[in-house]
Formats: C-alpha cells, structure tokens, sequence
C-alpha cells in the first residue's frame, strides 16, 4: 500500500501543479467528440468522469485475475446446471421467449464469453467482494477504449508516465481476440474450414442509447484488418445456410442487449438471425443462455453451504473469500446469519443497516434499498414490497465500500482531490480476465446511471 500511496501523491502533485480546469475541459471536449455523453431529460450532457484514472498495484493482478476465473467458470457451473433442470430453488428462473432461445446451444464450449463482474476492491488489504454479475449483455467496451486513448494522450498522465509503468488494458483487443476464438470453436464443430479474416457483424438496436459505444468496436475491428459491419437485428437475411447484412456474408455476431431481439416490437423482425442461430448456421456471441449468470441471486448460490457440493474445491475457495452473503428473500425462509439461525424476514428488518435489497433481475441501481439510507419506515415497506407474492428480490449483507480520491472540477473551478466511493468492474473474455474500469459516486449505491463517473483502471508499477 505503500506504493500506491507514494503514487497518488504524486498524481495529486502532478494534477495540481498543472492547469485542472483546462485538461478536464479537454477531456470532457474530447468524450464528446467521441459520442460519449449521456442523455438526461432530452439534454446531452459531457459522460461523467474524473481527471484521474483508478490505480491498482501490478503485484495485485494475478490475484485478481484467479478470483475473476474461478468466479465465470461458477457462473458456467450454475447456468448449465439451471439448463439441464437443476432448480436452485426458484433462485434462477427463465420463460417466454428467452426460456426457449437459453436452450439453443451455441455449439462452442463455455459460453459465459463476455462478461463483467461488480466488485468491491480494497487495495489495502487485497480484499474483493463480488456483488453481482453482468453476463447477459454486458456494455461500456467501446466506451472505456475510446476514453482509455484519450486518457494516455493527457499531459499529467504522460507526466506520471515519465515515473512510473503504466500498462492499460485496451478492452477490445481481448475482445476480438474471444470472438475469433469462439468462431474457430464453431468452425470446428461444424467441420468447416474457419476464415483468416472472418466477416463480423456488431448488433444492437440501431436507436439504443448505447449505439456509439457499439459503433466504436465496428471501428476498431476494422482498424485491425477485420471486416466489420453494424447491423440492428432487423438487418439481417438468411438462406437457409448462410446469414447475409447487405451483400456482407457474415461468419459470427456479437450482439450487446437481448431485448434488442425478444422484445415484442422487435422479435418479428429479427427471425432471419433467430432462425440461423437456431439451426446453428451463425456463430452467435454471447449466447442468450449467457444470461443465466444475470440474476441478483447468483450469490446466495456461491455463499450457501448447502450448494458446495457443485462446485470444484477452487471455485469455492474463491466464493468462501469473495462473495458476500445473500440470500433470495422468500417470507418463509429460515436462514443462518454468521453462525445464527433467524427467520430471514425478521433478521432484515431487524438488522437494516447490515442488509441490501436488490431486484432479482434488474440493472442500472434501480429499486436497489440500501438498509443504512433508509429510515426504518421507508426499510419496511421495502421488505413488505420484496416479500409480497410474485416478488423476486435478494437481501445482500453491506459491504464496506471503498473510497480513492478524484480531482473535482465544478462550475469551471478546481476543488482539489475529494473522496469518491468506488466500484471497480472486472471484465473476463472468453474466462479469463481482461482489464477493468471503475465507476466513482458521492453516494452509495456506485453507478453511473445514478450520478457516478467513469474512469479507466492503470495497472502500475515503479520504473525499473
């Protein structure tokens, strides 16, 4: 910790002793120009974001990147079991639409591709604590490379460059790296010969909010030599053998949200693409039973006792280390609190400064209850609400949350490095971990959809 001390300081030093105000008004210019704002009330606003980026010791990468892999391939345990039957006790549960599309296998092995982890990082001590997992449509790739580049082009980060090794992690890199694995995977399966330069297509609905961050991976594909294309999930035509956007014949799609395609006002026009990945005629990335791993419920899997015996001795040790405890909220429910049995209603409404209430599906920080933010009135009726018939929530015990300290630049005016609460985000592709970004907030509930920023992740380390 020492090292990352001595670190901050002099990025504190460096920030400081510069002009702050005129770098963040660069940073903010150059987001923008890179399509990066988000829209509030109609009004386009510079993407939240800080003059700094996260600093994590290199030392502390290796550990970082075992938990990563032992916690996806959990993921992969629990989502093949829930598809050949296993019940988790309601905790993982799937109808309509992506029910049937979950049981279309993608035909290459593990198919948790890529995926995101919500982490409580402590680098003091090592500590992490794995609050849910993004598997299902993961986004913010294209964003966090974009941001990356314009970060290491800052003069205070080549400044702190001159001092010490910096090594960034350019998502997309990996990213494509996990898609060419895959379709090799699907090739082999399928007993063709695999392309050098395999033609993609990059889907999301063509009016999503997040359609510059998928456009931003169509450029880098094709900066690197691979013929790319956007596609919204209506652009595609089949053959019955081959899938087609234009005259592109296309050999494997990445697709950012599942909605873009089940949702009523999109599925009847998306089913020349359902149609080929159901007769495996399309390498399809990620696959819809990637969201399996979505639910708020996956923890109380990895941190009940009672559901050791599915996981191997490494998977688990990794869950016993990093995984808080949670439970699905069910009226009924007798549970054990750190060696003490309770009624799990009576031990939340008891104990709402130690407990968080989540949506059992769900994104974003919305209808999250933080016991701790709420008066014990406002905690009951979220109980009530979580426990009702047909609602689905889980109840997480409180993880301390982690601060770091960011250059505030308000109103045209320097505040200096104020302490913000931190979410680090862990990404893995194709099982292995890739990189990270990080979402900074005042409040709690650390997330850029209720008022957080977004800063890179620099693995760092003393200049030899």
């Amino acid at each position: 910790m020492e090292f990352l001390n001595k670190l901050n300081a002099d990025y504190e030093k460096i920030v400081s002793g510069g002009n702050p105000v005129e770098q963040m008004e660069v940073l903010e210019r150059r987001m923008f120009e890179k399509n990066m704002f988000m829209e509030i009330g109609g009004v386009k606003r510079p993407f939240p974001t800080f003059l700094k980026p996260y600093f994590v010791d290199m030392k502390q990468r290796d550990l970082i990147a075992k938990h990563t892999r032992h916690i996806i391939s959990g993921v992969e345990t629990v989502g093949k079991l829930f598809l050949e039957g296993y019940n988790f006790d309601g905790m993982v549960h799937q109808e309509g639409t992506i029910a049937e599309l979950s049981k279309v296998d993608p035909i290459y092995p593990s198919y948790q591709v890529m995926v995101r982890l919500d982490c409580f990082f402590h680098p003091e001590t090592s500590e992490m604590k794995f609050l849910e997992f993004n598997c299902g449509d993961p986004s913010g790739m294209g964003w966090h490379d974009a941001m990356l580049d314009i970060f290491l082009d800052l003069p205070c980060i080549k400044e702190l460059g001159q001092q010490y090794t910096i090594h960034a992690d350019h998502l997309l890199d990996t990213h494509r790296k996990a898609m060419l694995k895959k379709y090799h995977q699907w090739c082999d399966v399928k007993k063709i010969k695999a392309k050098d330069k395999p033609t993609f297509a990059i889907v999301c609905w063509k009016e999503s909010t997040i359609l510059d961050d998928v456009m931003e991976i169509v450029r880098r594909y094709n900066d690197a030599g691979y013929p790319t294309v956007f596609a919204d999930p209506a652009d595609f035509r089949y053959d019955g053998k081959h899938v087609f956007v234009g005259d592109a014949q296309i050999d494997a799609v990445y697709r950012d949200a599942i909605d873009d395609f089940i949702k009523p006002q999109f599925w009847n026009n998306c089913q020349d693409i359902i149609r080929a990945y159901r007769e495996h005629n399309i390498c399809f990335v990620n696959p819809v039973r990637a969201a399996t791993g979505d639910f708020k419920t996956l923890p109380a899997i990895m941190s009940d006792s009672k559901f050791k015996h599915l996981f191997t001795e490494e998977q688990w040790a990794t869950m016993e280390a990093t995984v808080p405890w949670t439970r699905h909220v069910k009226p009924a429910a007798i549970t054990e609190f750190h060696g003490e049995k309770a009624k799990l209603v009576d031990l939340i409404r008891n104990n709402k400064d130690s407990f968080v209430l989540k949506p059992n599906v769900g994104y974003g920080g919305f209808g999250i209850y933080i016991g701790n933010d709420c008066s014990q009135s406002v905690w009951d009726e979220a109980i009530a609400k979580a426990s009702a018939p047909g609602a689905d929530y889980a109840v997480q015990e409180f993880v301390r949350i982690p601060v770091d300290k960011f250059p505030v630049v308000k109103d045209g005016e320097y505040k200096g490095f104020i302490g913000k609460n931190v979410n680090i985000n862990y990404w893995s592709h194709a099982g292995e971990f890739v990189g990270a970004f990080l979402r900074a907030a005042d409040g709690k509930l650390v997330n850029v959809h209720q008022g957080g920023g977004l800063v890179p992740v620099f693995f760092m380390s003393p200049k030899k």
